[in-house]
């Protein structure tokens, strides 16, 4: 279930919450109903023109439960809706580049400057070692626009640089990737 659904159900639930916090009370109410029988028959007497409106007593902690649910839910599922709204539906999103196969000593601005022949370039992050702060031959260049990181990828895919062969493409997600996933029972402590 999607994270919107999901917010809507608990502004329901919230709002369900919210008139079970009233406790009616009053000529109009027979005491020996159950007690969404009672609810009924008050929003009857409610409801009815001739009569004026019956008493009902608040229970504080319902009624705060029944909000926090409601207004929990909205935001919640304004958050989930709010990426597919018309309005942010005409910006561009930046694109990812993979690059692999850089020698070790590649800096950041040799790619830069290679990617600067396609467009703009809006970063650029090689990935080092963590102990030793060498490259490990690999990065990524974000370009803002489509079209021209494409054109990038398709010119750049194959050449020379330091001596070795480029293998540049769209970046993918984690869950794209595959490779070997670790179960959790074999995760260890680092240290």
């Amino acid at each position: 279930m999607r994270p919107a659904s999901i917010g809507k159900w608990l502004a329901l639930g919230g709002l369900v919450v919210l008139v079970l916090s009233l406790t009616p009370t009053g000529a109009c109410i027979d005491p020996s109903e159950a007690w969404w029988r009672t609810r009924w028959q008050w929003m009857q007497c409610a409801l009815r023109p001739d009569h004026a409106a019956p008493a009902v007593t608040v229970n504080p902690l319902m009624l705060y439960l029944g909000l926090l649910l409601s207004v929990g839910g909205l935001a919640v599922a304004w958050r989930s809706d709010r990426g597919t709204s018309p309005i942010r539906a005409g910006k561009r999103r930046a694109r990812q580049i993979f690059i692999g196969g850089l020698a070790y000593t590649t800096t950041r601005e040799e790619v830069r400057q290679l990617f600067a022949a396609y467009g703009e370039v809006a970063h650029v992050h090689l990935i080092t070692e963590w102990e030793t702060g060498r490259s490990r031959g690999f990065g990524f260049v974000e370009m803002p626009d489509g079209a021209e990181a494409q054109a990038a990828i398709d010119g750049l895919h194959g050449t020379r640089l330091g001596g070795r062969t480029l293998t540049v493409s769209e970046a993918r997600q984690g869950e794209e990737r595959g490779g070997r996933q670790r179960p959790p029972q074999e995760r260890r402590p680092r240290w």
